[in-house]
């Protein structure tokens, strides 16, 4: 993990957070210890893909 400050994107209500570590990968963290499914109406998905992509391309651009 790194150890400078990333920048932490969250969404479906926070359910979700996902980060670039170490400039190397694309990393994401689902709330919750148990393996119940986080669920995403229309809004978050987009919003979760377009965060995806966005940091895709930012890993790419390093």
């Amino acid at each position: 993990m790194s150890k400078t400050p990333v920048q932490i994107h969250r969404v479906a209500g926070g359910d979700i957070a996902l980060w670039i570590d170490d400039g190397q990968s694309i990393h994401m963290k689902l709330r919750g210890c148990d393996l119940d499914p986080i669920e995403l109406n229309e809004d978050e998905a987009e919003s979760f893909a377009q965060t995806l992509t966005r940091l895709a391309q930012q890993l790419r651009s390093l």
